[in-house]
């Protein structure tokens, strides 16, 4: 049976796409781990918080939905507001507590706060926006505003 670490007493496996796990050149996993820190620095509008997960937003003849993955977050963890036709999602995915004398072999998870604005349509109800977290997935639904239709009369002559 071979060793998973090397003199130095880390670990050599490295998570790979897919879900693979190969024996990697630690000088190689530094230089990404130092190449995925700089880019988490580059964007300075990122500085105030990230975005966790993927976000789509689609549109169909009710409505706008907007849905951001956000794993391992409950609802009192993210804070949804509008003000100014600007709709924030913000929070915080926290990161468990690891207990003493455990070792750590690989930290691939991101935690952190997060937050994303987004305009809210000029045809869209920003009093009836509603939002439903199920499986990891935040999903906001925006109906559109009920068509304003001009009022009709019948206007009588007069004599």
């Amino acid at each position: 049976m071979t060793s998973n670490t090397n003199p130095n007493g880390r670990s050599q496996f490295v998570r790979v796409p897919g879900g693979v796990v190969r024996v990697a050149d630690p000088f190689t996993v530094l230089e990404r781990q130092m190449v995925r820190l700089f880019d988490d620095f580059k964007d300075p509008a990122q500085a105030k918080g990230m975005r966790i997960g993927a976000t789509d937003v689609t549109e169909d003849a009710q409505g706008y939905t907007i849905s951001i993955e956000v794993p391992g977050c409950e609802e009192k963890d993210i804070k949804l507001s509008t003000s100014g036709g600007t709709l924030t999602i913000s929070g915080e995915k926290k990161k468990p507590e690891v207990p003493e004398g455990t070792k750590q072999h690989v930290a691939g998870r991101a935690f952190a706060s997060f937050e994303d604005a987004f305009a809210i349509p000029e045809d869209a109800d920003a009093d009836k926006i509603t939002a439903a977290l199920k499986n990891g997935v935040l999903t906001i639904t925006l109906p559109r505003k009920a068509e304003i239709k001009p009022a009709e009369r019948t206007i009588a002559i007069q004599s």
